[in-house]
């Protein structure tokens, strides 16, 4: 379990480094095609997109992780160590809950993209939306992973 971890968590940054370094070369082309041609390729308004929503999908998950998302900490600080675990759990709990909900129609969602084609790029529109259901296992795996530990006092 701990390598399939590793591996994905490894997976995860390298995508969120790659499309995060394509979303910014494909604006730098379109930034450049307004200033310096006489028309901006149409492509890379819809390329930036694409790639700005794999680079979020990527990196969702590692923010679990890294526990950057909005914390309550000095308020559940407030409480006893037992409270504090409870709280914890049934966040952790609510929250896993919702991303599976979430990642079910995220599957969805991708499924009903397949017979649709992109405006610009022609593409199916099921590689776009695949990023919503990245984002949810993503995030889903990191949830397991991480499910909370508890808070036992340390005996100084």
């Amino acid at each position: 379990m701990m390598t399939f971890f590793k591996l994905f968590r490894k997976g995860m940054k390298w995508g969120t480094i790659i499309s995060t370094l394509l979303f910014i070369a494909i604006t730098l082309i379109q930034i450049y095609g307004r200033f310096f041609m006489t028309k901006a390729p149409s492509w890379t308004e819809e390329a930036a997109r694409v790639a700005f929503i794999y680079a979020i999908a990527f990196a969702a998950g590692l923010a679990v992780r890294g526990t950057y998302y909005v914390d309550f900490g000095f308020l559940v600080e407030k409480f006893s160590t037992r409270t504090q675990n409870m709280i914890k759990f049934f966040i952790w709990a609510v929250t896993t809950v919702f991303v599976l909900i979430f990642t079910y129609h995220a599957i969805d969602f991708l499924l009903m993209g397949t017979i649709e084609k992109s405006p610009s790029l022609k593409y199916r529109m099921a590689i776009s939306f695949s990023g919503i259901a990245i984002m949810g296992l993503s995030i889903l795996v990191h949830l397991i992973y991480e499910k909370p530990k508890s808070n036992k006092p340390s005996k100084i």
